[in-house]
């Protein structure tokens, strides 16, 4: 258990709280650096907007049973609802949440600030609401079969989609897009790869037009790099030298854990800070939690730059070959493989289209590859060219005992 004063709280009330405030101070000035450090990635310091408080929140370091430790080695009873060790949860202010928080600031161009959530749907939702605040128009501009989560699908059935003011353009399509732009859009959410879309990159030219066109009417240009942010350091941002306001990341970043994160510039995620006029309030019990916070920096440093590129070189060859093996097998069907570096995807058009696309994810699957059923693979950081070439060999197997029919 912590410890008391020694000494006496004093008699006036008037100068209790800052007496008691003073003595916390001196108690915890290793939370108070970790706190005052985090605020530099991370608009008041945690994405929990419920564990704030002056002079600043207390951060732990560990937990047993009903006591929690704090990062300054007290010893606290833990009665709180925030932290409840009995429901297997650490969600208390914790340094790991900074430093996962700083490691993504210095990773993505777009990103000055960071706030933690649980998924990249929740990134998502989030960064919408920061974009309609901030700019204080509803129209958001979207994209047919943009897939943002659960709740932001513009595919066939949108029934579960939030009710946003949505204006869906069709993608990579600049004509059509530029006639749906008008000065009451508030934001611009775009992949810069739709991948449950079926992996179709986004033309640079398209994502230069919609960061001028953003710009020229001060809209916000949200980068959904959920799935993207795996096929370069910076996501692919980075790569085509086009930086929007915000950007959403997710899955791998969780490091198997769940996970998400949306950020932005410091003057958008400034609406974040507590005092300000009209300051945004952001919390949820798991959104910082000790074990995403964890293994999201062990899972950070695990995709360097030269893992990512070694594994978008195999995807790469993985294309290539798929491309060579399809390529004018049957006159009734067309194979389109597209995608980008580690990500891969699998079309087939044609009458007999989703026939074969079945037939080739239950061949795959029958000599132990498994794929995804919609016709897509991830090449990732533990693949080796040997188990490429398993998928080549496979296909070319598959053409000459299926698509020979």
């Amino acid at each position: 258990m912590t410890s008391q004063s020694n000494s006496s709280p004093p008699t006036d009330l008037d100068n209790a709280l800052t007496h008691y405030t003073n003595v916390y101070r001196a108690k915890n000035p290793k939370s108070f650096e970790v706190i005052q450090s985090a605020s530099n990635s991370i608009p008041s310091g945690t994405s929990r907007g419920v564990l704030i408080h002056a002079p600043h929140p207390l951060v732990f370091r560990g937990g047993d049973g009903c006591y929690l430790t704090s990062l300054d080695g007290d010893e606290y009873l833990d009665l709180s609802p925030n932290t409840p060790q009995e429901w297997f949860t650490l969600g208390g202010v914790n340094s790991k949440e900074s430093e996962l928080a700083q490691i993504l600031v210095s990773r993505f161009p777009s990103i000055d600030a960071i706030r933690f959530c649980n998924s990249g749907t929740e990134a998502n939702m989030f960064s919408l609401g920061v974009a309609v605040a901030y700019t204080g128009r509803s129209k958001i501009l979207v994209f047919k079969n943009g897939y943002h989560g659960g709740t932001l699908t513009f595919g066939a059935n949108t029934a579960l989609n939030l009710s946003h003011e949505f204006i869906i353009a069709n993608y990579n399509d600049i004509p059509d897009t530029k006639a749906k732009l008008t000065s009451d859009i508030g934001a611009i959410l775009v992949e810069p790869m739709q991948a449950a879309g079926g992996m179709i990159p986004a033309d640079i030219a398209f994502l230069q037009f919609l960061r001028d066109e953003a710009t020229r009417l001060q809209a916000v240009l949200i980068f959904d790099e959920v799935v993207t942010s795996r096929l370069s350091y910076g996501g692919l941002q980075e790569r085509y030298s086009i930086i929007p306001d915000m950007t959403t990341l997710g899955k791998h970043f969780g490091g198997g854990f769940s996970f998400g994160a949306f950020g932005g510039k410091r003057e958008i995620m400034r609406s974040f800070e507590p005092g300000k006029k009209q300051s945004l309030f952001h919390t949820g019990t798991w959104n910082n939690n000790v074990f995403s916070m964890t293994a999201g920096v062990v899972a950070a440093k695990l995709m360097s730059r030269e893992e990512l590129e070694r594994a978008n070189d195999l995807g790469d060859h993985l294309r290539e070959g798929l491309r060579r093996i399809f390529e004018d097998k049957r006159r009734d069907l067309q194979v389109i493989v597209s995608g980008i570096g580690s990500a891969v995807g699998v079309k087939f058009l044609g009458e007999n289209g989703e026939i074969i696309r079945d037939l080739y994810y239950f061949y795959l699957l029958n000599d132990g590859v498994y794929m995804a059923h919609r016709g897509s693979f991830a090449v990732n950081l533990v693949h080796r060219r040997e188990h490429v070439d398993v998928v080549l060999a496979l296909t070319k197997k598959f053409c000459g005992d299926i698509l020979a029919l």
